[in-house]
């Protein structure tokens, strides 16, 4: 494989949008409200690696257990016994699911709250799980996805936050919590928009392995009209958190109404008319727009 088949293997694009967001959230967010953390700059540098490695052993697994989808669903995207070897694929799975496992089990210790490494233990085997099994089984497998997004994005509360929040210093690392959670809340449900979107897309190939994805169970149709109705209820909460935040910070609401909101209102338009495989490639790919515009609002939102 070239450089460019790697980095595409592993999901680059995914996995820069993970450290943007870490980024944020620690060094703008958390240095903004002047928190009081756990974590220096090498222990953090460690947690975003963790993270990384992780992500990138559940895309390898996923892969190594969707070569029959993607011969029909993605034909020109097929690595795994095409571009790469399913035993050299194995290999790299072992490798960055070890790197993130240590890392986290060294955290873990460093914060001393060695349970916290359950987190990671219990993260790759769902990862793995959901692979070989969960994937496959209806609405399952998209709650699961959903779910690690939303433990990726408060996972640095975890580490970084709840081992050094006291009687003293609670009310104003609570703000912060908040904060992320409906971060975190957001990155969830636009996740389950976007499996469900994608299981649209695949559902050829889904068939062919057997998989009861949404819309092999319903219906295409039906399935797109779940989408609507999920994205419209995550508009309005949108829009009721930008009504509480105008009088807190009126820039960040025009940032969430212009490049937020609007972009999900057109996503809408746009699925509706949807029809090739294509069409919906692309409309997956405005929700991954949607999440980093999303995460930039982090860059907006100011300290009392």
């Amino acid at each position: 494989m070239t450089p460019k088949d790697y980095l595409n293997f592993i999901r680059w694009k995914n996995v820069v949008m993970i450290g943007v967001l870490l980024f944020l959230i620690k060094y703008v967010l958390f240095e903004r409200f002047e928190l009081n953390v756990a974590l220096d700059h090498f222990h953090y540098a460690l947690l975003v690696l963790s993270t990384i490695c992780i992500a990138i052993a559940g895309y390898i697994i996923n892969d190594i257990n969707d070569v029959e989808a993607d011969r029909i669903n993605k034909p020109k995207r097929l690595y795994v016994g095409s571009k790469i070897s399913r035993t050299q694929s194995y290999n790299l799975f072992i490798v960055f699911n070890s790197i993130g496992l240590l890392a986290g089990m060294y955290l873990s210790y460093h914060v001393r709250h060695t349970s916290y490494f359950i987190i990671y233990v219990l993260t790759s085997l769902l990862l793995y799980q959901y692979a070989k099994y969960l994937k496959k089984k209806l609405l399952i497998g998209n709650l699961l996805v959903a779910f690690l997004v939303f433990l990726s994005i408060v996972l640095p509360l975890v580490f970084d936050l709840l081992p050094v929040t006291n009687p003293l210093n609670e009310s104003r690392q609570v703000v912060v919590f908040k904060l992320i959670g409906v971060l975190a809340l957001f990155g969830f449900f636009l996740t389950i928009i976007r499996e469900f979107v994608k299981d649209i897309e695949d559902v050829k190939g889904d068939e062919k392995i057997g998989a009861r994805s949404l819309p092999i169970a319903i219906g295409v149709q039906k399935t797109k009209g779940i989408v609507l109705l999920t994205t419209l209820i995550l508009c309005s909460a949108l829009a009721f958190f930008a009504v509480m935040l105008v009088s807190f910070d009126r820039i960040a609401t025009v940032y969430l109404s212009i490049f937020v909101l609007a972009p999900l209102l057109y996503f809408m338009f746009y699925l509706w008319k949807a029809k090739s495989q294509n069409e919906l490639h692309r409309s997956s790919g405005i929700l991954k727009i949607v999440m980093l515009l999303g995460i930039l609002t982090l860059l907006l939102i100011k300290s009392a």
